[in-house]
């Protein structure tokens, strides 16, 4: 368990590191404190999808990387494919969980972790949406 939290801890961080550089240029494109534009704004906000993208990428390679090494498996028939990491992933980060696909034994930790870290980046997100929406207000 402590290998797969050690893991999960590095992948917050890779995704969180990713992640606010992403929001760093999506300010740059559509900075909230301006009125952008719609094209400035629609840039802004593909790069955030993307990044949100590119962390289920990040955890993805963690689950597959975590499985090699014998942390755990999925229970999924047949076995899992680079596509399946990536969906899991992904409806972990966006903490969807739709459970069709479910991690066994200590991966179980690091999917928590991956849920967790969707959480708070959805929630950064959140705000530069938020910022930059205000503005349009205005």
């Amino acid at each position: 368990m402590i290998a797969a939290t050690a893991i999960g801890i590095a992948l917050f961080l890779a995704s969180l590191t990713l992640h606010l550089a992403m929001l760093r240029l999506a300010k740059k494109l559509a900075p909230p404190g301006l009125a952008p534009t719609g094209l400035r704004l629609t840039g802004g906000s593909l790069l955030v999808l993307i990044s949100h993208m590119m962390v289920a990428v990040v955890f993805a390679a963690g689950f597959a990387w975590a499985a090699s090494l014998g942390l755990g498996g999925f229970a999924k028939e047949p076995a899992m494919l680079p596509m399946d990491y990536y969906y899991f992933a992904l409806i972990t980060v966006t903490t969807v969980g739709l459970g069709d696909i479910y991690p066994t034994d200590h991966l179980r930790v690091i999917a928590g972790i991956a849920s967790l870290t969707g959480f708070i980046l959805i929630s950064c997100t959140a705000q530069y949406v938020y910022k930059t929406m205000s503005q349009q207000e205005d």
